[in-house]
């Protein structure tokens, strides 16, 4: 896999329930620059929102001005671009096994009739695992880093200077 020339994006947000949708924009804005399509962009959207949200929400148990960091680079392999999304955080870290035991659990559709399926809490890591190619969990000495993948169809990039 080779860089492809595009300035990866790299910020920090101060936790808190809006920095979620501020790193969401800010990602559009840039995907939207390197081509990316608008259907592909939702996907991603999601992701970071869903992500950003259990930093602050779980990780941070709520406490806002914690640092979130954010990034995103593409790569390009021989027959798609890869999208590697990170969201990295300080707080209290998840175990691998409720990684994968969240990534792997069931939908539970809500039901009208049935508030048991009113849950608003444990959707976000099974509709990233649904949206992405991949996720992994680093833990480092007071560092959680969520690693998200994508790969990408030439057709879903709509902007050429990427594949040149």
């Amino acid at each position: 896999m080779s860089s492809i020339g595009i300035t990866p994006f790299n910020r920090v947000y101060l936790s808190s329930l809006d920095a979620s949708r501020h790193a969401a924009d800010a990602l559009v804005l840039y995907w939207s620059e390197i081509g990316i399509n608008r259907d592909v962009q939702g996907q991603l959207e999601l992701c970071v929102v869903e992500m950003v949200n259990n930093a602050f929400l779980h990780a941070y148990q709520g406490i806002e001005g914690r640092p979130i960091t954010v990034q995103c680079k593409m790569l390009e392999s021989e027959s798609a671009f890869i999208l590697t999304l990170v969201i990295e955080d300080e707080g209290q870290a998840m175990t691998q096994r409720q990684l994968i035991q969240a990534l792997t659990s069931d939908f539970v559709e809500p039901d009208p009739e049935d508030e048991s399926t009113w849950t608003t809490s444990g959707r976000g890591f099974i509709i990233v695992s649904n949206l992405m190619d991949e996720v992994t969990m680093d833990i480092e000495p007071e560092k959680n880093r969520f690693l998200m993948q994508k790969k990408l169809k030439p057709e879903e990039i709509n902007n050429t200077t990427v594949s040149q």
